[in-house]
């Protein structure tokens, strides 16, 4: 995924390229990426569980839509790193174990989540729990602490000193996605230690939760696309610092509303920055779409015209 430090532009990549390289990536995590469809799958079927009943609650405090979002959103996560893990540097007998220990947490996070919810018991903030789903609950915290601390392993291993692909803008975007997936993480910590989501008067810590993870595919996915462009090292590196920046402060922004206890919908002036900044990356995001699927067409054919360079 990362590349080497040239300042030169290079060819265009067309999707067919594109395809059979995210393959080859995801050949190698294959159990991992099992995983991420699974997950997304066991979340497709809790909304179509939702829609058969025409409600999402379970008495006496099972939720539908907790369940599915949890096994969708952990599904992207583990095929987000599966795409990363092959850029990290890990040794052969490191790959396997880090693959494999996360395989396992993954399992039974999906397992309590979606089976507790359908027994309508919420598995982490349950007030009706018996004492064993209580101790399943404890486990099910110990495990979203180790699926951290492999996080941080692989993250780690973007930021040590000496990498060939320094200058990579794929390595810089990776790294401004790890540091908003680590306040990602400090969200699920503090959601686990006041036993709820909502905060303050109003306040509710999920969407700032959402918006750290998601910057594992907002920000790569600009250096991606203008990579797969043809842009230069310098230019993608620039669009990569300003939508990387732009994407932090929103998450500043939004945990700032958060932590006052405030809801994302109150109008304030740091809901006010993290619109605007969020306006700059989607800026970012559609100007390195362009310049992908205008290297990628040919004179002359149908679509989007070649912008100058």
């Amino acid at each position: 995924m990362t590349t080497g430090a040239s300042t030169f532009q290079s060819d265009p990549v067309p999707l067919k390229e594109i395809i059979r390289r995210t393959r080859a990536r995801l050949a190698g995590s294959r159990p991992l990426v099992m995983m991420g469809w699974l997950g997304i799958v066991l979340g497709l079927i809790c909304l179509a569980v939702l829609v058969a009943r025409g409600g999402a609650q379970i008495p006496p405090e099972g939720d539908l839509t907790k369940s599915a979002s949890f096994d969708i959103a952990l599904g992207i996560f583990a095929i987000t790193l599966a795409l990363l893990e092959p850029s990290a540097g890990l040794s052969e007998k490191g790959h396997r174990r880090w693959v494999w220990w996360l395989v396992a947490l993954l399992a039974y996070s999906y397992t309590i989540e979606t089976v507790q919810i359908f027994r309508g018991v919420d598995p982490r903030f349950s007030r009706v729990a018996t004492p064993i789903e209580q101790i399943l609950g404890l486990v099910f915290f110990l495990t979203a602490l180790n699926v951290m601390v492999m996080f941080l392993i692989l993250a780690a291993k973007f930021f040590r000193p000496g990498r060939p692909d320094a200058r990579s803008p794929i390595l810089l975007a990776i790294r401004y996605g790890c540091l908003t997936a680590i306040g990602g993480f400090a969200t699920g910590i503090w959601m686990s230690v006041i036993a709820s989501r909502h905060t303050g008067v109003s306040g509710n810590i999920l969407p700032l939760h959402a918006l750290s993870f998601h910057g594992l595919q907002a920000v790569p996915m600009i250096a991606l696309l203008l990579t797969w462009a043809g842009a230069g090292i310098d230019e993608t590196r620039k669009w990569v610092h300003i939508t990387g920046i732009a994407w932090t402060i929103a998450c500043a922004a939004v945990a700032w509303q958060t932590i006052a206890g405030r809801s994302i919908f109150d109008v304030s002036p740091a809901i006010m920055v993290s619109i605007f900044v969020l306006m700059v990356w989607g800026a970012g995001a559609l100007f390195a779409f362009w310049r992908w699927v205008s290297a990628s067409t040919p004179p002359g054919s149908p679509g989007i015209s070649r912008m100058p360079t």
